[in-house]
């Protein structure tokens, strides 16, 4: 008897431990699925943050394209104006604030803005220089306009639609006088030359050089000084 007693002890000890086994089993289990129904509940949501995301930034990287888009015209409009009118005032100023928006817009969407550097100097004639190094301008910009934006609008120029060209009169604030003209420098392999057209003819591309100098000249209006 006593021998049977420890057997059925056994077998319900065993019994109660397989009953605990199974139950523990069933918990984990249904934990198990639990975790699995959230985790997918999670990766739907991901997913469709992740579609809500690209669809945004499809709209947001459309509208920086015409954002540079609106830029250009703006800056075309701005190179036909003369600096006398207060329409160029107002629009040489909102085109170096809008330029400076569209790079840091951007700057934060994760992409570089497609910009060309310059590189520009004035002399102003008495020893006065001033570099503006390595500067971000947009493609297509001619040298008139680059230095506009740079100089944030503080350009003096008489516009001649018949030529296509602005006759600079003043840069920074400091105009031409009755012996002295401001001139307009190229620079290529390792030396200034006097460009060939005016800031309006030239083309900018990325790395280009240029520079202003206030200088006097000669019976044949050639600048009596360089960069």
């Amino acid at each position: 008897m006593p021998a049977r007693s420890i057997f059925y002890g056994v077998v319900v000890v065993f019994v109660a431990m397989l009953v605990i086994s199974s139950s523990l089993t069933l918990y984990y289990f249904g934990q198990d699925q639990q975790s699995t129904s959230q985790n997918q509940t999670y990766a739907n949501e991901l997913n469709t943050a992740l579609m809500r995301y690209r669809s945004l930034s499809g709209s947001f990287n459309a509208s920086l394209s015409e954002y540079g888009q609106t830029l250009s015209l703006l800056s075309s409009a701005v190179a036909n104006l003369n600096t006398s009118t207060p329409a160029y005032r107002n629009a040489s100023l909102d085109l170096t604030a809008l330029w400076s928006s569209y790079e840091q817009l951007s700057s934060s969407s994760g992409r570089k803005a497609l910009v060309y550097s310059l590189h520009l100097l004035l002399d102003f004639g008495n020893g006065s220089l001033r570099w503006y190094n390595d500067t971000s301008i947009e493609p297509g910009w001619n040298g008139y306009l680059a230095t506009l934006v740079l100089l944030k609008g503080n350009l003096q120029a008489e516009w001649y639609p018949q030529y296509g060209e602005h006759l600079v009169t003043g840069v920074d604030g400091v105009p031409q006088t009755s012996s002295s003209a401001w001139f307009f420098w190229g620079f290529s392999e390792g030396n200034w030359s006097l460009a060939q057209t005016g800031a309006d003819g030239l083309r900018v591309n990325n790395g280009t050089t240029i520079a202003w100098t206030l200088c006097g000249y000669d019976i044949n209006f050639n600048p009596t000084c360089s960069p």
